[in-house]
């Protein structure tokens, strides 16, 4: 009768320990979903701080690294990672008159919704260098700004000049190490 009750008891304990187990694949892995955003983007900082101290101490080091890898290994980087890399030339449309582009950004949107333009630009460009770049551009031009929303990725200025309104949204992304801001410009 004892080897009974001690069969039970196994059985019972088997079952107990598989449930466990199973309750421990299912925690870890709600576990892991929740934390992988975070960890994907610690690991872009972490992966990107070497990057940024190696062309501080070798300047001209992404050029030379170009010069030495063969275009097809760019192109396959590139189809790799969409959006990595900016398009060449503007897409269709046209920029707001008189109103200035940072240097070397590349217009990546247009659209005009009840007679009001909106259009974006795209650049590896500093995301603070690019908002003093309008911020002293729009007060050469007598506009006056106001800062409605800011983060440390994302900021929006709306700047006015008698009967003109511009809102002016800034966002920075690190796209392969590289700080990459993007400038949307939306007449009110």
């Amino acid at each position: 009768m004892n080897s009974k009750y001690g069969l039970i008891i196994g059985a019972l304990g088997l079952v107990i320990l598989l449930a466990l187990l199973v309750w421990g694949v299912i925690a870890g892995f709600g576990l892991v979903t929740d934390r992988l955003p975070q960890w994907l983007a610690g690991g872009k900082q972490i992966a990107a701080q070497p990057i940024q101290k190696a062309e501080e101490m070798l300047p001209g080091l992404k050029e030379r690294v170009k010069a030495l890898v063969p275009p097809e290994l760019g192109q396959k980087i590139e189809e790799w990672a969409p959006g990595a890399a900016l398009p060449r030339q503007d897409v269709g449309g046209e920029d707001i008159a008189g109103l200035p582009r940072f240097p070397g950004m590349v217009r990546v949107a247009f659209s005009i919704q009840e007679q009001k333009r909106r259009v974006a630009y795209k650049g590896a460009a500093g995301f603070a260098e690019v908002i003093a770049f309008y911020a002293r551009e729009m007060a050469t031009l007598g506009f006056t700004k106001e800062v409605t929303a800011a983060s440390l990725a994302e900021e929006t200025h709306v700047y006015a000049k008698g009967n003109r309104r511009f809102a002016l949204k800034f966002v920075k992304t690190l796209r392969l190490g590289t700080e990459m801001t993007e400038v949307e410009i939306r007449e009110l």
